[in-house]
């Protein structure tokens, strides 16, 4: 694996039941998308091995079926030969028979792979885990490092805009002030005039 290999106990799979992680929405939500190619790759390789015990679960299911239907078959073709006398059916009863060594064979094979299927998507699972836990916490580590910068720079604007807040009402009090000594001194005429004159 292209990580440092981290030390995890397998254990804490069982005792802290960790989902299948692709499974799992928050794992989704926050690393199923990651620009990480290990993690991509182990996900990748998970899904298959779930999506392949499904259709294995499938087949299983379908087989079962397959086979019952066959049994069926079996016992009515069997009841017409020994009670009904029709030696014709004898042919279709092999058929049958064979039909079902096919389909135990079949059913064997997947049954199988139905039992090793869980270990290797256990292990998988695992090394996604670990690969998890060694991208997390390099990017939780670079995230709290951005983190501070951005309070640090939030704080130093923060000052700043307070001290821009009150420099704008010491300007502010000052302009009133002057404005109303003045006004109170020469009145709104002149100080019309001199708002021309000095300010033009």
């Amino acid at each position: 694996m292209a990580f440092k290999n981290i030390e995890l106990d397998e254990n804490i799979v069982l005792k802290n039941k960790i989902p299948i992680l692709i499974k799992d929405p928050n794992w989704l939500k926050l690393f199923g998308d990651v620009d990480n190619k290990n993690i991509q790759n182990i996900k990748e390789e998970l899904t298959e091995l779930v999506e392949a015990q499904g259709e294995l679960e499938r087949k299983e299911k379908a087989l079962q079926k397959e086979k019952t239907l066959a049994m069926k078959m079996i016992l009515g073709i069997s009841n017409a030969v020994n009670n009904e006398n029709k030696i014709q059916s004898v042919g279709l009863l092999d058929e049958y028979k064979e039909k079902i060594e096919k389909i135990n064979e079949e059913l064997d094979n997947i049954i199988y792979q139905l039992e090793t299927i869980p270990s290797k998507i256990r292990e998988v699972n695992f090394n996604l885990l670990k690969a998890t836990v060694y991208y997390g916490y390099k990017e939780l580590k670079s995230k709290e490092k951005n983190l501070k910068e951005v309070t640090d720079e939030l704080e130093s604007m923060r000052e700043r805009i307070k001290f821009l807040i009150n420099q704008k009402y010491d300007y502010e009090e000052w302009i009133n002030s002057t404005y109303s000594f003045l006004h109170g001194l020469l009145g709104s005429e002149e100080i019309e005039k001199l708002d021309e004159q000095i300010l033009e």
